[in-house]
């Protein structure tokens, strides 16, 4: 029986003696430069989303105003008074949008959950 020269000289790479510490700062190195580049990473998304929402303060304040307006309007206008206020949390644009998202959601749900 014949020992593979190749499985020989694996088997004896493995028992060969490796420095330990130069393996562990190599690895620690590794690492602190990844978790550099993480953080310079998120603290330029970060600056960017400061910039953007600087830039865009005015016309989101102007659109939350307008939705805060125009949400609360009436989808069908009712005669009798007891009847409007009856219905009014559901008849109102708001109360469309939120049961449309519901029933979006289930939708979604009953497809992919």
């Amino acid at each position: 029986m014949t020992i593979d020269p190749k499985l020989l000289a694996l088997f004896t790479e493995a028992q060969q003696v490796f420095d330990q510490d130069a393996f562990a700062r190599e690895v620690l190195a590794r690492i602190d430069a990844e978790r550099r580049r993480t953080v310079l990473l998120w603290a330029g998304l970060g600056f960017i989303a400061l910039v953007a929402l600087a830039l865009l303060a005015a016309p989101v304040t102007t659109a939350l105003g307008m939705a805060t307006e125009l949400l609360p309007a009436t989808l069908f206008e009712l005669e009798t008074g007891w009847l409007e206020l009856l219905l009014s949390p559901i008849n109102s644009i708001a109360a469309a949008i939120a049961i449309g998202a519901l029933a979006l959601r289930k939708f979604y749900r009953s497809i992919f959950g």
